[in-house]
């Protein structure tokens, strides 16, 4: 049989060969291709137009089980497009510290996510978690500090363990005993008053109706905070969301009208000279100086009340964890009873397993480390970092990595023990590190002992017939229903 071959053909096949072998070539030259400053450019997989590298996270549940694989086939340091948004991957304990502590000022922007600038007023900036780093998030810090990392048996480490012990004495009075209940909506509420009266000096009856709902509201979009959408690196995908951002806006503005009416109140209006708590301090500073702006002071008022969401979730996922364990509860029964006494905060030195609990739990959770941005043309490990890339530290692979825990999907608080005494490995980052660490990890160690604490020392904690255990990772957050479990009076 015999082939006509046109010369149109002829030319357009020629045409193909050469592209085909100029696009090889400039890729064979590129292949760790050594720029003038000696970095080599962060290996990267193969991607598609506008959507990169995004089908990559398909089929995980967490995205940073994906950045793990990629981690094992690309190595520690991995180049992503995502959608828009030019991406690295860091794995490995080395690598993260070196982001977040020796080059942490190269990496102390945030993500520009058009979502972000919605939940907080039009302006990222707002926000203490999601902000890049400046002058007045360092004054917010520096500010905070003090209330959010209170020195051990001082003043404040006192009233803060007093607040803890009324809240705990409230949340027995809701617990029916022996019977299935949802216990969130109630931890909820009188974490959200421990915050309030520590911050602001202010409680509320948790049967006012204005603050469930406060509550209610910051629980929802803590949820929403939490989520990851295709859209924040699709803008185009955005108005697929205009509804539920609506709904969360209006959430935000339900909040502020309460934080101005119910907590700061004439407060404001008052003249003193005494600092008794944050509020106190912001609204100092806002007077007496022209760095801080009312609206950024109330802002950074709501995030941290807005903080008891974080406690609460986290200590509903610790009891979920806890309902499957019932050896883990006895073991921290038995340092409660050796008390003879009710457990404050003040115990925590001498509750060492207690404490390990708690710190198993937040491994496993294996919260992700809010994503940093480059300021500036950096490396990573010897690989170029340029200027304005999004940076995914993955501690997921730091929390859950078989080379670093022995049988890392097990409960086991014993892995924080040693002779006795609580040992955190190098490799247990889940707060971060440098100055854009978690600014309220501490107060939730501390919040969440004294709750957990005071429940088993009074109740034992059984799941509930036909509730699934299984605790969502890579998030703090849970949804408004969650698990049920049975109180036991001991």
């Amino acid at each position: 049989m015999i082939f006509f071959v046109s010369p149109l053909s002829i030319v357009l096949l020629s045409v193909f060969i050469v592209a085909v072998l100029i696009i090889f070539c400039k890729k064979l030259r590129n292949v760790n291709k050594l720029p003038v400053d000696g970095l080599q450019k962060p290996p990267t997989p193969f991607k598609f137009p506008i959507i990169g590298h995004m089908h990559l996270l398909a089929g995980y549940s967490v995205p940073y089980e994906a950045f793990s694989n990629l981690g094992r086939k690309y190595g520690n340091v991995v180049k992503l497009q995502l959608g828009n948004v030019k991406c690295v991957v860091v794995n490995g304990q080395k690598n993260i510290r070196e982001a977040l502590i020796t080059k942490g000022h190269h990496f102390d922007s945030r993500p520009n996510f058009e979502r972000y600038q919605m939940l907080f007023g039009g302006n990222k900036e707002n926000s203490l978690a999601f902000c890049d780093w400046s002058d007045t998030q360092k004054l917010r810090r520096d500010m905070l500090k003090v209330h959010t990392f209170p020195r051990s048996f001082t003043n404040t480490y006192y009233s803060l363990d007093n607040l803890i012990q009324q809240a705990s004495t409230l949340i027995k009075s809701e617990i029916t005993p022996n019977k299935s209940m949802e216990i969130k909506p109630i931890i909820l509420k009188n974490c959200a008053n421990i915050f309030t009266a520590h911050f602001c000096s202010k409680t509320f009856s948790v049967s006012d109706e204005k603050f469930i709902r406060m509550v209610e509201n910051f629980d929802d979009i803590f949820y929403e905070v939490n989520q990851g959408y295709a859209a924040d690196f699709l803008p185009f995908l955005m108005p697929f969301h205009k509804k539920n951002l609506e709904r969360i806006n209006s959430l935000t503005h339900e909040i502020r009208e309460f934080i101005l009416d119910e907590v700061v109140g004439s407060k404001f209006n008052v003249d003193t000279d005494v600092e008794g708590d944050y509020l106190d301090s912001l609204i100092k500073r806002v007077k007496t100086n022209s760095d801080l702006t009312w609206e950024t002071a109330l802002f950074a008022l709501e995030d941290i009340i807005g903080g008891h969401s974080a406690v609460g979730n986290f200590l509903i996922k610790l009891l979920a964890y806890l309902a499957k364990e019932s050896e883990v509860q006895a073991k921290i029964q038995a340092e409660i009873d050796a008390k003879e006494k009710p457990v404050t905060i003040c115990d925590r030195s001498s509750m060492p397993y207690t404490e390990a609990t708690i710190f198993e739990a937040v491994r496993l959770i294996a919260s992700p480390i809010v994503p940093r941005v480059a300021n500036q043309n950096s490396s990573i490990n010897g690989y170029e970092i340029e200027k304005d890339t999004v940076l995914f530290l993955n501690n997921y692979d730091l929390s859950m990595s078989k080379a670093l825990w022995n049988d890392p999907a097990k409960f086991k608080p014993e892995r924080f023990l040693k002779n006795g005494k609580i040992v955190k490995p190098d490799y247990f980052l889940p707060f971060g590190g440098g100055r854009r660490s978690c600014m309220g990890y501490k107060i939730v160690q501390l919040v969440s002992f004294g709750i957990l604490s005071d429940i088993l020392q009074n109740y034992t904690v059984l799941p509930d017939d036909g509730t699934s255990y299984e605790v969502p990772v890579g998030s703090l957050a849970l949804p408004k229903n969650t698990f049920k479990f049975k109180f036991i009076s001991r």
